[in-house]
């Protein structure tokens, strides 16, 4: 599996793993590059001296290609872009909002100038050519459809085209995807790569807790739900008791009160399911919709290996739809 993606990063495969906050360490992410995709860490929103030690462990854990994600919007976004600098990151997933729009550049021009590759995660056709415009190397498109925080309200099968026909830049579908169907269907939408989070959730080397794994195993079709919508913070995840009060206080209150209630509820709530396993009252299990075809726990090297024999396979029965 040979493109543009592998061959500017350097990797075998045009797999990446999605960086996901307690989710995506140093390990997971040097497991998933050892493997020949990208891994990427999300530690977008670590303290200063986190964000520097997991890069650094990372290091010592594969001499392949790995990333980071870095978010804007973060109060000391700038400490952790000095960071990547000075440890010379390869690959950086850079996002923001339509807020932070007009200080992207800031970020971005500094990373070229270093020669780090950029991926823009994009969530709507103008975040895609927002992206474009300030440099970024590839645009990662997440559909609303996706787990965690969702930015946008169409659909990532919708979406890929639209960003596709609006960019000059290469363009990675980032959700919607746990099988070797979804990558060859996202190729057959005009991508270079795939961008993979809930699947990899279950692999051994990912560091949440087994209810958390043990929660996605057993959900179904249907079993996700999106809160926040109402205070422009969406988030995706498994229904669940959390959930379920803070749809109700978005039915009751609104403005300012509504979003002091939700991060009443909600601070912590990633950290009590991911780190404690309360994946009932208080925790956030989040997870794309593709959840339901989620079945197993499973080494990262197997998903992997899953994932590219399964492609393959789509990809030798092919003529027979022509």
């Amino acid at each position: 599996m040979k493109n543009i993606i592998c061959e500017k990063i350097g990797i075998q495969y045009p797999i990446i793993q999605g960086p996901m906050a307690w989710a995506s360490d140093s390990e997971l992410a040097a497991a998933v590059s050892n493997a020949g995709g990208l891994g990427i860490m999300g530690i977008g929103f670590s303290p200063v001296e986190i964000f520097r030690a997991e890069i650094k462990r990372i290091k010592t854990l594969t001499d392949r290609p790995f990333g980071c994600n870095l978010i804007t919007a973060v109060p000391y976004a700038k400490e952790l872009l000095n960071i990547i600098l000075e440890e010379k990151v390869p690959v950086v997933e850079l996002e923001t909002m339509p807020a932070f729009y007009h200080s992207l550049s800031d970020f971005s021009n500094k990373l070229k100038e270093a020669g780090i590759i950029i991926i823009g995660k994009a969530s709507s056709v103008e975040d895609a050519v927002v992206y474009e415009k300030v440099g970024a190397d590839f645009v990662s498109v997440k559909g609303a459809d996706g787990g965690g925080h969702i930015y946008g309200f169409t659909g990532t099968f919708s979406l890929i085209p639209q960003v596709v026909d609006a960019v000059n830049i290469p363009v990675i579908n980032s959700s919607g995807i746990a099988d070797g169907r979804g990558i060859a269907a996202s190729f057959m939408l005009g991508v270079v790569g795939v961008e993979i989070g809930s699947r990899f959730l279950l692999a051994d080397e990912c560091p949440v807790h087994e209810n958390y794994k043990n929660a996605i195993i057993e959900a179904k079709e249907g079993d996700t739900v999106l809160t926040g919508t109402t205070v422009n913070d969406a988030v995706r995840g498994l229904a669940n008791s959390l959930t379920e009060k803070v749809l109700n206080v978005e039915k009751q209150y609104y403005g300012e009160e509504l979003a002091k209630q939700i991060q009443e509820l909600c601070s912590g709530s990633l950290h009590k399911a991911a780190v404690d396993g309360d994946v009932d009252t208080e925790g956030s299990v989040v997870v794309g919709q593709i959840v339901g075809i989620l079945n197993k726990k499973q080494s990262t090297k197997e998903i992997m290996e899953e994932l590219i024999g399964e492609y393959k396979s789509i990809l030798s029965n092919a003529s027979q739809y022509i």
